[in-house]
């Protein structure tokens, strides 16, 4: 069974019409699991606690988005506080429906993985992911593996666990010479905790996954993660305007189905969580194509 994650509440981080981000795309993915053919669960989301986003934001920047000071025009957020706690608090909630008959959660609204501790960035307000990560490791969740796919560099996310052996971060994404956040995700960046797999734009989707999957089995072998959190953004698909690699439907399923039969064989839990996707006819059939696989071989 899958726990999807949902209230249409979460429309409510949504950017405005002039703006890429925009809440509707997560609705239409929402929308699209519910005509899947497996079987799910519709789990109702709860705010996250002042005291869950201070698992990493500083409090005065805690304040400073309660009280509509500080953002941008890429990351705006006037009366975002109460959506971006929400938003969170749905990840924290498809952590908390994990169960031994329940091993994979959804949220489309989450996957913020730029968000610093103290700085909204790249639509992000939050960072669920790390939040996420020290939520599930206060359950009992010891070691945390994240694999972020979105086609920009999980900045934030490999900020947080620089220096937590208990975390272990790869992110795969367009190569950061030619794509946001342009300071980070460089391959010299790797260590003990970290892997970065940059795509430079020309490279063919072979030369791609051959690159990628050569890599992830061995990370879980070496990690023995107790979760793993996935960042699932497409925004990497060839038709995605944020996107200069031209990556196929061939590629998340390759990917969604060698990480879902390593899940299947460790006995680890999955949290899928939405992150990036702007190409709106296909980002929800997308994500609909990756749960679907990791429905398929973890049952």
């Amino acid at each position: 069974m899958v726990n999807i994650v949902w209230n249409d509440r979460l429309l409510e981080y949504d950017f405005g019409i002039s703006h890429p981000l925009r809440s509707i795309r997560c609705k239409n993915g929402v929308e699209k699991l519910l005509k899947s053919k497996f079987e799910f669960k519709i789990v109702e989301p709860r705010y996250a606690l002042e005291e869950e986003i201070a698992l990493f934001h500083t409090k005065e920047y805690i304040n400073s988005i309660k009280n509509n000071r500080g953002g941008s025009v890429e990351t705006p957020i006037k009366d975002k506080y109460f959506p971006a706690l929400l938003s969170v608090g749905a990840t924290l909630t498809a952590i908390e429906s994990i169960s031994e008959n329940n091993k994979i959660s959804v949220n489309l609204c989450g996957g913020w993985h730029h968000a610093f501790e103290n700085e909204a960035r790249g639509f992000c307000i939050f960072n669920d992911v790390v939040i996420g990560a020290k939520h599930a490791q206060n359950l009992g969740y010891k070691k945390i593996m994240i694999i972020d796919w979105d086609v920009h560099h999980g900045d934030g996310t490999q900020r947080a666990f620089l220096k937590d052996n208990t975390v272990y971060t790869i992110s795969i994404h367009q190569h950061p010479e030619t794509q946001y956040p342009y300071i980070s995700g460089y391959e010299r960046e790797n260590t003990t905790t970290n892997l970065n797999i940059p795509i430079f734009p020309g490279m063919t989707e072979q030369d791609i996954m051959t690159k990628v999957l050569s890599q992830i089995p061995n990370e879980i072998r070496f990690f023995k993660p107790d979760m793993l959190l996935i960042q699932m953004g497409v925004d990497g698909y060839k038709y995605d305007p944020m996107s200069s690699i031209d990556l196929s439907e061939r590629f998340y399923k390759s990917i969604s189905t060698i990480l879902s039969r390593c899940a299947k064989k460790n006995n680890f839990p999955v949290i899928l969580l939405g992150g990036g996707g702007f190409y709106f006819p296909k980002t929800a059939e997308l994500w609909k194509l990756i749960v679907e696989i990791f429905e398929k071989n973890i049952k």
